[in-house]
């Protein structure tokens, strides 16, 4: 008995994966990189704030509540 021969199938994905790039698009790193500069501003603002009210607060408190002497021992 003579068993026919099979075609090789196509892939068809193969197609699809070729014609696909392999990095996203320009347009994807500049959405990306936009938020991460936005986010970046963001953080700097927000320390500088808080750098400012630290400022605030050691001018108002002075050096009386900068915490507890450690540097006398107690025998």
């Amino acid at each position: 008995m003579m068993v026919p021969k099979r075609r090789p199938q196509k892939n068809q994905n193969a197609g699809k994966e070729a014609s696909q790039p392999k990095f996203p698009s320009a347009r994807y790193f500049q959405i990306h990189f936009q938020h991460m500069e936005s986010q970046l501003d963001l953080t700097h603002r927000s320390l500088e704030a808080l750098q400012q009210q630290m400022a605030e607060l050691q001018a108002r408190f002075g050096n009386a509540h900068t915490g507890p002497d450690f540097s006398k021992t107690e025998e």
